[in-house]
């Protein structure tokens, strides 16, 4: 057998035909999703969805005060439906945002209330219920009503033309044997230890009186015990625990009997010619007695005798267990 030579140019020209039939498959192609809202883009490209804007603010409706609500003297209304109040130089309004129930609100400056601000409390611009009818001469002036139908002892203050509550107490008035006077009186002595009456037998002494009429005064609650009672150093040692537990009842002869601690503070802040009205009606709800400690220090052993937990005398065991009594 012979074998034919062929030329170069053929077998390149098999070569070229090897390579195109050959040739290898094309890689898929790969599409990328197009986002369908902004939302997705930006999740795509990994930034925040925009924030959605804030719901509308409520704007403040002005309204008109109940005509039962005896607004202070000291609250001036203006001609854009707000009041002026003399006493703090502060601008309110009456009204409401939304659906909110209607209430008083400070004012921004002389604009209306900002949403969000808190309302003021009622108290502070009304005219106590319980507040006497004579108005007051001067700003400072002090006033004491007695309620003996909750045992309990006010003390208004004059401010911006009307009488504020400055202080509650709770009292013990007289008993059914005896009558506290009814009617208008005024302090007119002040004795910071004196005897009183005669109580089982013993003469009684009180702390801080101040009479308001004949022998009827405010004072604390009787001392008794043996003859270190006869002056106040001691005496103060000696309050009569079973007459102490009587405060908010009717337990006197007729006096006013206080906790030396509200006894001591009409002693100190109303001068001699402060009007003193007693009345059988209710008043407020005077704030209880503070809890006596049936053992010594606080009392002897046979817990007749003991110290007020009011007595502002720095001897007094109470001092660390009703610290809100002491302010100095």
């Amino acid at each position: 057998m012979s074998f034919v030579r062929k030329p170069p140019y053929v077998l390149l020209l098999l070569l070229l035909c090897l390579g195109l039939f050959c040739r290898p498959a094309q890689a898929e192609e790969i599409h990328t999703p197009v986002p369908s809202s902004a939302a997705e883009s930006a999740a795509t490209e990994g930034t925040p969805a925009p924030t959605p804007a804030p719901a509308a603010q409520p704007a403040f409706v002005c309204a008109t005060p109940a005509p039962f609500l005896n607004l202070r003297r000291s609250l001036l209304p203006t001609d854009r439906d707000r009041y002026y109040d003399k006493r703090t130089g502060q601008y309110i309004a009456f009204g409401s945002f939304g659906a909110e129930e209607a209430a008083f609100y400070p004012c921004e400056g002389s604009d209306l209330p900002a949403y969000g601000v808190q309302p003021l409390p009622l108290a502070d611009l009304l005219v106590s219920p319980f507040a006497p009818q004579t108005p007051p001469k001067k700003d400072g002036d002090r006033w004491l009503t007695v309620f003996m139908g909750s045992q309990s002892v006010v003390c208004f203050v004059a401010e911006g033309g009307d009488w504020v509550v400055e202080r509650i107490m709770i009292c013990s008035c007289s008993d059914a044997k005896h009558q506290t006077p009814l009617g208008l009186h005024y302090i007119y002595s002040k004795y910071d230890y004196k005897a009183m009456t005669r109580m089982n037998g013993i003469m009684v002494y009180a702390q801080y009186a101040c009479r308001f009429r004949g022998h009827y005064l405010f004072h604390t609650v009787p001392i008794g015990g043996g003859e270190g009672r006869r002056t106040q150093k001691y005496g103060k040692k000696q309050m009569l625990v079973e007459e102490y537990e009587k405060l908010g009842h009717p337990a006197s002869h007729g006096c006013v009997r206080l906790l030396v601690g509200d006894a001591y503070w009409i002693y100190t802040n109303c001068k001699r010619g402060t009007k003193v009205q007693v009345v059988t009606d209710a008043g407020p709800t005077p704030p209880a007695a503070p809890a006596l400690i049936y053992e010594a220090p606080y009392m002897n052993a046979s817990h007749t005798l003991g110290w007020d937990p009011t007595d502002p005398d720095r001897e007094n065991p109470y001092r660390e267990v009703y610290p809100e009594w002491f302010a100095d």
